[in-house]
């Protein structure tokens, strides 16, 4: 097969997972191309900065029916583990995670999947997240979405509501008995910000901070393209919100990130390959 790398559209951290990749297709015999008919790879699917011009190949390619690749951050273990999949990031792309699933996996990358928290807050946290990606195709503004979604939940609980904004997509709010969490970068670290999951329960649309909320054992509200989206509960029944079984879940999350050694083997491709063919 014939991969072509879109390097230049990439952040500024991408890079080195571009040189793995590449070392790992060719490792598995195929080629890296400048030109011509090849399977787009390209990094994050957030359309901003440098890497909004990734859109116009992302639309050519779905419009083509081309299956694309995207590289991205990972969040299992931020900075070492990084995304590879096919068309999306979220639960509506390609892992290639449902297959030859190696059940040390989660000790091999030293994280675990935490209790469930019966001691938390009572509050409720509304994370919200990046207006520009695609991850947010269709929807509203991140503002009335928000607003919408605290209507729906004063329907049924009268606990206390928290918004936290993406650290990079804020927006104006302001709601009585409203409280705002404000993000904190975390000093040392390239992108990475605070964030505390300890509240009754987490809603969040379809990105990090539902699966993160999940794993630390909070209950989350989500779309079902979310990749926490087989646990999600449901808004109408927020006061008594519980996690189902999380075990083969967590398993086949584990299977959506690769460290850059695993990367340069050629592995994600491999269970990539079949689906692209």
């Amino acid at each position: 097969m014939r991969f072509r790398l879109y390097r230049e559209h990439g952040a500024l951290n991408s890079q080195p997972i571009f040189d793995a990749f590449e070392a790992g297709l060719k490792l598995l015999g195929h080629e890296s191309v400048k030109t011509g008919d090849a399977i787009p790879v390209i990094w994050s699917v957030l359309w901003a900065g440098r890497m909004a011009a990734n859109q116009k190949i992302y639309d050519e390619s779905r419009s083509a029916g081309t299956p694309i690749i995207i590289l991205e951050v990972g969040s299992l273990v931020r900075g070492t583990t990084w995304k590879v999949s096919v068309n999306h990031i979220n639960g509506l792309g390609i892992f290639g995670n449902d297959i030859n699933l190696d059940t040390d996996r989660p000790t091999k990358l030293g994280i675990k999947l935490n209790p469930i928290q019966e001691k938390r807050r009572g509050d409720i946290l509304i994370a919200t997240q990046h207006s520009h990606s695609l991850q947010w195709a269709g929807m509203p503004s991140m503002k009335q979405w928000t607003e919408d979604t605290i209507e729906k939940i004063r329907q049924y609980s009268k606990k206390r509501i928290v918004v936290r904004y993406h650290p990079r997509s804020p927006f104006p709010l302001k709601i009585r008995n409203i409280f705002i969490e404000t993000p904190k970068r975390i000093i040392g670290s390239y992108d990475d910000f605070d964030i505390f999951y300890g509240y009754h329960c987490v809603i969040n649309y379809n990105s990090g901070p539902a699966v993160q909320a999940a794993i630390n054992g909070i209950p989350v509200i989500c779309d079902h393209s979310s990749l926490a989206g087989p646990l999600s509960g449901t808004i109408e029944n927020i006061n008594n919100i519980v996690l189902p079984d999380r075990e083969d879940w967590f398993l086949r999350l584990c299977h959506t990130e690769w460290t850059i050694g695993e990367i340069t083997k050629g592995i994600p491709l491999t269970r990539l390959l079949g689906k692209i063919s």
